[in-house]
């Protein structure tokens, strides 16, 4: 179910899962306006506006990390729906996993790989009556995958996805409502101060782990943790060699990245404990 919600001008959907409503089923997404914005190694106060470079079209993105009991909610629905997705973890302490009931699952999913995000959003499209994205040949939905998988997009589908490069800087910085509120060029997600946003490692304490998502405070956009607790895949890639290699960025418990432009690498078979994920969808809906 969805519900609209508007505040404060931002556009807020509520995502209720259709079972086990007990559970921690409920999402809440942003929507990130279409137009022309500014993205690369730039920050401060800045005219981002007159040096625009690339333009995106809407789509919305989900306000927080997806937590391990979103992550095994739908994964036990895609385990009776053809699906094959990979286990996970409930965040992480040093570089070991939390026990699956500790803080009710909120913890950001972790441990998992590039491709078991794409299988992921697959299932949570289709259990939401949405247009799988990612398709194999024949064009069925991909609902299991090898490291070497050949992945087709439909880029015209309704469905959840990885947002590119360019999508998630724009959202990390806070989109059109940061730029009104002059805080686009903030070099953390949603302020100067790495403390107020981030969990990012303390240089006094030899214990580092994952929190629970969503408890500091969130961009112009309402979006939390884009900053730090763990770093995000996207889709974007490049190929040095015979490897693909696939980017992450915002910082984790365990790397404070210096700004929302540092992103870092790995092949889609690496599974890191301070590695998570969110998901955007696209929109047609008007301002």
């Amino acid at each position: 179910m969805h519900t609209y919600i508007k505040s404060m001008k931002l556009i807020i959907i509520a995502i209720i899962l259709p079972f086990n409503l007990n559970a921690h089923t409920l999402f809440f997404e942003s929507f990130v306006e279409q137009g022309d914005y500014y993205v690369g190694n730039a920050f401060g106060k800045r005219n981002y506006q007159k040096h625009a470079n690339v333009h995106l079209e809407s789509f919305f993105i989900m306000q927080k990390e997806v937590t391990y009991s979103l992550y095994q909610h739908v994964s036990d629905w895609g385990d009776h729906n053809g699906y094959l997705i990979s286990h996970s973890c409930n965040g992480a302490k040093d570089k070991d996993c939390l026990p699956s009931e500790m803080d009710y699952g909120l913890h950001p999913v972790t441990h998992i790989r590039w491709l078991d995000t794409i299988i992921f959003a697959n299932a949570l499209s289709e259990m939401l009556k949405l247009e799988p994205v990612y398709r194999m040949e024949n064009g069925e939905p991909l609902r299991a995958g090898e490291v070497n998988s050949t992945i087709y997009v439909n880029s015209k589908a309704t469905g959840y996805r990885l947002p590119d490069l360019h999508e998630w800087q724009v959202a990390a910085r806070g989109g059109k409502p940061a730029l009104k509120l002059n805080t686009y060029g903030d070099i953390h997600s949603g302020s100067v101060d790495a403390q107020k946003v981030a969990w990012y490692p303390k240089y006094d304490t030899p214990h580092y782990g994952t929190q629970i998502v969503g408890q500091l405070s969130p961009n112009a956009l309402g979006i939390f943790d884009m900053s730090g607790n763990v770093s995000e895949w996207v889709f974007d890639s490049y190929k040095p060699g015979n490897t693909i290699m696939y980017y992450f960025c915002g910082g984790s418990y365990l790397y404070h990245a210096t700004t929302l432009a540092n992103c870092d690498s790995h092949s889609t078979g690496m599974a890191m404990p301070d590695i998570g994920f969110r998901l955007v969808r696209n929109s047609a809906l008007e301002k």
